[in-house]
């Protein structure tokens, strides 16, 4: 599926401008920010799927979507799911990803400069107090392996990312549990499962002063080379509509 420019609120001085191509596999949600918006898409994709697991995959994935919750001056441009099998040697799992791609002001239009900090932003995160890092090197990507994160600088088509893949558990909500069959009738206190989520995300900036990220978030981590190579397909199709003034700028 195809996306096409964001055309901002009247107020705002620079508008957003770009394009990207998303896999086919996703399907745009519908509603993502109800309950029956959820279901409905997920009763459409896989009606055969389990439902606690799916439930508590869901719930996580919600939780995960940036832009949803926190307002402020996040724009939400796309949400989209992607729900079937795959194979994994030979067997096949459930593959579950949510997809959301938002914009962000930036505040600068150098965009190597708000790269870099956003890298750097991400390393304190990632790494703090984390002592052995690998470096990697690749053609179009330079960066740091830690125990659960990955980081690179990568050089895309339209320009400069930086793109990250991290690891956490993550534990079912209360209220998620007590609804389902993973609490006992009547039972006050029970330990709430957990389970391993993988979040990738894509930072682009732009040529004006906004940056475009694109996340994943699954829990389909034994997928987690399919998922990256989903991302960075979407990142080589990104494009950003530069004005005039940006041109000279660029050519001097």
């Amino acid at each position: 599926m195809t996306q096409n420019p964001i055309e901002a609120a009247s107020a705002r001085a620079t508008p957003y401008a770009f394009r990207y191509t998303v896999p086919d596999e996703f399907v745009r949600l519908p509603d993502p920010s109800t309950v029956d918006g959820w279901w409905e898409t997920l009763t459409r994709l896989n009606p055969d799927a389990d439902e606690t697991h799916l439930a508590a995959a869901t719930e996580q994935l919600r939780a995960a979507l940036p832009g949803l919750s926190r307002g402020g001056e996040e724009t939400v441009d796309l949400t989209a799911l992607c729900l079937g099998t795959e194979d994994v040697g030979g067997e096949e799992r459930l593959s579950m990803g949510l997809l959301a791609v938002t914009v962000k002001p930036s505040g600068h239009r150098d965009r190597l400069l708000t790269a870099e900090g956003v890298y750097r932003a991400k390393e304190r995160k990632f790494y703090a107090g984390e002592q052995e890092l690998r470096e990697l090197d690749y053609p179009l990507g330079k960066g740091v392996q830690g125990r659960q994160d990955m980081l690179l600088a990568v050089k895309l088509p339209c320009g400069p990312g930086v793109m990250s893949t991290s690891l956490r558990m993550v534990t079912v909500p209360a209220r998620l549990a007590a609804e389902s069959a993973l609490a006992d009738a009547g039972a006050e206190e029970k330990i709430r499962p957990t389970l391993p989520m993988a979040t990738l995300q894509l930072v682009v900036p732009a040529p004006r002063d906004y940056c475009v990220y694109v996340t994943i978030s699954t829990p389909s981590v034994f997928l987690l080379d399919s998922y990256s190579g989903r991302l960075a397909r979407i990142g080589r199709t990104l494009s950003f509509n530069v004005q005039p003034e940006e041109r000279e700028r660029a050519d001097d």
